[in-house]
Order: C-alpha cells, then structure tokens, then sequence
C-alpha cells in the first residue's frame, strides 16, 4: 500500500440531512436511538452508557439487522471534545478538497493525529476558517447538548439496512438534490 494512502478513510459519503430513527437492543430491552450521518456502510448514534459489543442488534419496524462498532468516542473531557470538533471541521474541508488529493491526504493525516490543536485551528484558518475563543467554546457547548455521552460509529453488512437506506434516500431526495447543487456552488 502506498504511504500515502489512508485505509480507513470513508468511501462512501455520509448523510444528516435526516436522522433514522432506529431502536438497539440493550439487554432485553429495545432503546430508542437516532442514526445520525448515516450511509449504506453504517451509521453513528448517540447513546448515554456504554454498550456491551462490538455487535449490536437494531430494527427500525419489524426490520431487523446487526451492526458492528468499530469506533466510540467518550465525551468526558473539554479536550477531547475540542480535538473531535476540530477533527470533524478539518474532515468537512478535506471533503471539499477532493479535486486536490495531495491537500484531502494531509488534512485527513492530521486529523488522525492526537492533540496538535494550535496547529490545527491554523491549519483551519489557512483553510478560510478562523476560531475565536468565543466561536469555539460556542461550538463545544452546542456539541455538550446535541450530543450527550458516547458517540459510536456502526458498519452494517446488511440487506435490511441498504432497504432502510434507500427508503430515507427516495423520502428525502429533495433535500439530497440541494446538498449536492450546494456542494457543487461551493467548489467553484
């Protein structure tokens, strides 16, 4: 593999236009939860304890499918928030920097690499985006109430999955038809 090549960046664009409402069963119970940036491959939700894993169990209806965690992040600390917000900006402009791979490959480095936060919020800034203290304590406390606790990352392998998928797609092939003309406005 060449170095410069990252092999868990994600391939397939992920959706939050709309959240899924799904249900994860948490012993003998089903818990309401909300897929949130969601594609084919998986989903991320938010849930307020710690799940046992890495397989989980959802259904949203009668559909029912599995789902593997592959990655959780505990909102314990200010600093942690801070380099997952940062990580997750510096992800949105390596999304707009696709045309320029040499750029989408190192932004997506650096957000892989653990603290450097004075270099990232420069990084951003280079980029066009500059963070005031306000702005980002703003943005840390909006993040503390839309998205309490643990976060987890979900692969699906699952035909009951790409069907709810598509639903939500063709529901909301509206909104996905503006975010697509935005995203092409953006670019120019």
């Amino acid at each position: 593999m060449p170095p410069d090549s990252i092999p868990i960046a994600r391939h397939e664009a992920r959706h939050s236009h709309i959240g899924i409402r799904l249900q994860c069963r948490v012993g003998e119970r089903w818990e309401r939860m909300e897929a949130l940036g969601w594609n084919v491959e998986g989903f991320g939700f938010h849930f307020p304890q710690a799940l046992a894993g890495p397989n989980l169990e959802f259904k949203r209806g009668l559909t029912r499918f599995d789902g593997t965690v592959v990655w959780k992040f505990v909102n314990t600390s200010d600093q942690a928030l801070l380099e997952a917000l940062l990580n997750e900006l510096i992800f949105k402009r390596a999304q707009q920097a696709i045309e320029r791979s040499d750029l989408n490959v190192r932004l997506l480095k650096l957000m892989r690499v653990s603290g450097m936060v004075s270099e990232k919020l420069r990084v951003l800034a280079s980029l066009g985006l500059s963070l005031s203290d306000q702005k980002l304590a703003e943005l840390m406390d909006r993040r503390r109430q839309e998205q309490p606790l643990i976060h987890y990352g979900v692969r699906v392998q699952s035909p009951a999955w790409r069907e709810i998928v598509q639903s939500a797609l063709s529901v909301s092939s509206v909104v996905t038809s503006l975010e697509k003309w935005s995203d092409a406005v953006a670019r120019k």
